[in-house]
């Protein structure tokens, strides 16, 4: 037993050294938060960085409070190596779950291996890539989608942030916000070092460019970034995607708001300026919003051939938004995107659908259940215990295999059937606690389709991809969708389209498709189910406002959706 206990309390310091060494998870520009794998996933030189992980920091937050920055901050160190040479990260705060760096410009480019001490212990080896530009724009939610943080330029003392609460006019001054413009050639820790830097920059503001006035440095801050920029004449949209191009790499995909007059911002939103008014002055807004969507989905099943699954749903929410929740909410506003417009997204995921809203309001109640009737009957919308909203699967439009029995308890399986068909639908409520009784109806037409769908194979990121369509109503709503994963890295990209049904055709440009990755697999290939790449195309109709107690605002909306699997190239 004497030569046993040694070895057993060996074994415990062991584990402990084990459990205090730090981990790095990941290294990510503080903007955008975009995922190492996709193609705005690199690090540039002289940019802020976030370093996520475990025991990489002390406890309690360590920041720095004066120039020049430390290359130690309580207790952290952290060094890159790239091209031969090591490198010591400058550090901004220090966390045990996140470390805040710059990394000095003077950095070689390529392929890196960064590394966290923290107490004497040292992580392993965390692969990174270093290129020159990799611009990330800060965003209103900190997490690198919704509205751009962008300032309007009144005068040289009101500079605004720009919101749906104070917008921009056309022709007006922008001064936005990031960091990854490209290196310096100053101390990165010795503070800010304001000046043009000779980088190409394309702005693009609903897809058009923008006349760039300066890129460079701010003034304020070390790694900062400011673009200052004129909005295109002739732009209008509350929710206006904002992206910048350096290259052939996109930033990520913000918003901006523009407004003929400036100010309150609600044309092409379900807001109006009274709605706007009253968050502005204080008071809150009560939003609901019930939604029936098909998504028509084309799989490869092998010997079954290609089959057509068409999956129904109804979902529903309902909540209550301060003006700071208006201001940085992403999808507060549904569908508001201005026509001829694009939105990209990314995730860790597979994709199929838009990712969710990181600002939410306070949830509230319209009972345990929406009903909805159509041709085919009354079906349930049920609230989740969980989020407290609601969803229902109406029916999955399974292929109907010979032989296979149905499946009890799986939804849309057996006799029930499509129920999304076209024709009259209504959608009530009966009283929830907070929301009242309320009852309305729409319409799904049945004649919309997708015309090139069979020569959409290949999609060529750096060409853009053009997409037509007929059957659309000339003020009816046609949406685009993509998504492209690249199961290796676990890292998933989409986009967001929105053009007048009577236009007929829309081309997804090439700063779009650029922010995607190349998917892993062929359509159907790799053992996927559900094919890697896909682009949908579908279609709709006017949205059915209704009015119940305690909702200042409310929308029952239908959407129907084409996919069908591509390669992205």
């Amino acid at each position: 037993m004497r030569r046993i206990l040694p070895l057993l309390g060996m074994a415990c310091l062991l584990a402990a050294a084990a459990a205090a060494q730090p981990v790095v998870t990941g290294a990510l520009n503080t903007a955008s938060y975009a995922l190492a794998a996709l193609p705005n996933g690199s690090l540039a030189q002289g940019s802020m960085i976030a370093i996520f992980g475990r025991n990489i920091g002390p406890s309690a937050i360590a920041q720095a409070t004066s120039f020049p920055l430390p290359s130690t901050l309580g207790g952290t160190s952290a060094k890159l190596t790239s091209g031969g040479t090591t490198v010591d990260l400058i550090l901004t705060y220090s966390l045990a779950t996140q470390v805040g760096a710059i990394i000095p410009s003077n950095t070689p480019i390529g392929a890196g291996q960064l590394t966290v001490s923290f107490n004497g212990q040292t992580s392993a080896n965390f692969a990174v890539n270093i290129v020159r530009s990799s611009f990330g724009i800060f965003t209103s939610n900190q997490g690198g989608s919704g509205p751009g943080i962008a300032q309007n330029f009144n005068s040289q003392t009101d500079q605004p942030i720009n919101s749906i609460l104070n917008s921009a006019k056309p022709g007006q001054t922008i001064t936005l916000w990031g960091t990854g413009l490209g290196p310096i050639s100053s101390d990165d820790a010795a503070g800010a070092a304001p000046g043009e830097l000779s980088v190409g920059v394309e702005v693009l503001v609903g897809n058009r460019p923008a006349t760039v006035r300066y890129r460079g440095r701010s003034g304020c801050c070390a790694a900062i970034d400011q673009i200052v920029f004129d909005v295109p004449a002739g732009i209008i949209g509350c929710y206006t995607p904002l992206t910048v191009k350096i290259g052939n790499v996109v930033s990520n995909s913000t918003y901006l708001a523009i407004s003929e007059r400036g100010g309150l911002c609600s044309a092409g939103t379900p807001f109006s300026d009274a709605d706007l008014q009253k968050v502005a002055n204080g008071g809150t807004l009560s939003i609901g919003n019930v939604a029936l969507s098909r998504i028509s989905t084309k799989l490869s099943l092998g010997p079954l051939g290609t089959q057509e699954i068409k999956l129904d749903a109804g979902t529903g929410s309902f909540y209550r938004y301060n003006a700071a929740q208006i201001a940085a909410s992403q999808f507060a506003a549904n569908d508001s995107l201005p026509p001829g417009t694009c939105l990209t997204f990314t995730g860790g995921e597979q994709a199929s659908g838009l990712p969710a809203d990181p600002i939410v309001g306070t949830l509230l109640d319209a009972g345990p259940k929406l009903n909805v009737t159509g041709p085919s009957g009354t079906r349930e919308i049920l609230k989740e215990a969980t989020t407290g909203t609601y969803f229902a699967t109406f029916s999955t439009g399974l292929p109907s295999i010979p032989g296979l029995p149905s499946i009890p308890g799986l939804p849309g399986a057996g006799a029930s059937g499509p129920f999304l068909d076209a024709g009259a639908f209504t959608v009530d409520n009966g009283a929830g606690a907070t929301v009242g009784g309320f009852r309305s109806q729409l319409t799904i037409p049945g004649n919309f389709a997708w015309s090139n769908e069979a020569a959409v194979v290949n999609v060529n990121r750096a060409n853009g991809q053009e997409i037509t369509w007929s059957g659309a109503g000339a003020n009816s709503r046609v949406f685009i969708f993509g998504f492209s994963f690249d199961g290796a890295n676990k890292a998933g990209a989409g986009f967001y389209c929105y053009e007048r049904g009577g236009a007929g055709r829309f081309t997804v440009p090439a700063s779009v498709l650029l922010a995607l990755p190349r998917n892993t697999a062929a359509p159907g290939a790799g053992g996927d189910l559900v094919p890697t790449g896909q682009i949908g195309v579908g279609v709709a109709g006017e949205p059915s406002r209704f009015t119940a107690s305690n909702l200042d605002l409310a929308l029952f909306l239908q959407t129907a959706l084409n996919f069908k699997g591509v390669n992205y190239q």
